[in-house]
């Protein structure tokens, strides 16, 4: 029991569940985290709103409201919504701070960079991008890398130790957002129209596209035009004549339209 041959398969196979453990602790959606901090406004159920500061977990939201509700068993603090229920969210609105504040001359820098990016933002897309492209290639070196440590090791003796380091090389591969898709990077920093169901039917509804996941379409300075969403704006606190961000779940909506660059105004 000496031996290294012993006690080194057992510190792998425990390395490995740690870093799958933080791995999985910090893995959130990359386009839902954007949303992190801020006030947002999101549909419950059918007809019901509710407002508040998001916080994103990896296992679910939570969302903090300055609002004093009350349930029967006392005052609430914030809804948390687990996994399960979030993929049941068609949209989350955030509301773009007013122009004359700091904060709103960052937005506009932000929306700038967007539509005009630096050649420092377009390497790094072009970095993940590539890694994309060659991720199965990555996963199967992986994959070899990971089965030579195990047989010289012996670890492959170790009950488990198949299904474990599979584990943790799926979580490695996983840590970059897995964000490549031809049609959608072409119109990235372009405006675009979404089409969507809702209670007044089939809408439509335009904004330039910043990112996008396998659950998201991130559009930033959306025209909302549903007259649900233009009734329960007021709940975010600012002025109805701002400009929204919209993240729309791609279950529920799908990217119709290209528009001409003169429909974009400033």
């Amino acid at each position: 029991m000496n031996t290294l041959a012993f006690w080194l398969p057992l510190f792998l196979l425990f390395l490995s569940a740690l870093v799958g453990a933080l791995i999985k602790r910090r893995s959130c959606d990359h386009c839902l985290k954007r949303f992190n901090g801020n006030q947002v406004l999101l549909p419950v159920g059918t007809k019901d709103w509710i407002c508040g500061k998001l916080e994103v977990f990896a296992q679910g939201l939570e969302i903090t409201s300055p609002e004093e509700n009350q349930i029967p068993c006392g005052f609430v603090h914030s809804r948390i919504i687990p996994s399960k229920e979030v993929a049941g969210i068609n949209l989350l609105i955030r509301q773009a701070p007013d122009p004359d504040t700091r904060a709103g001359l960052e937005w506009k820098k932000e929306r700038e960079m967007l539509l005009n990016p630096p050649l420092r933002v377009q390497l790094k897309r072009f970095t993940l991008n590539s890694y994309n492209m060659l991720r199965d290639s990555f996963g199967q070196a992986l994959k070899a890398i990971i089965g030579t440590v195990s047989k010289e090791t012996r670890l492959g003796k170790a009950k488990g130790a198949d299904s474990r380091f599979h584990e943790m090389q799926s979580n490695l591969t996983g840590m970059v957002p897995n964000a490549w898709e031809p049609i959608l990077e072409k119109y990235r920093g372009k405006l675009v129209a979404i089409e969507r169901m809702s209670e007044s039917g089939e809408i439509y509804e335009s904004g330039i596209l910043e990112d996008y996941s396998d659950k998201y379409l991130l559009l930033r300075d959306v025209k909302l035009i549903d007259p649900a969403i233009k009734n329960a704006l007021g709940m975010l606190g600012g002025s109805t004549h701002l400009s929204c961000d919209v993240l729309y779940s791609r279950t529920q909506t799908l990217l119709r339209y290209s528009l001409k660059s003169e429909s974009l105004q400033d």
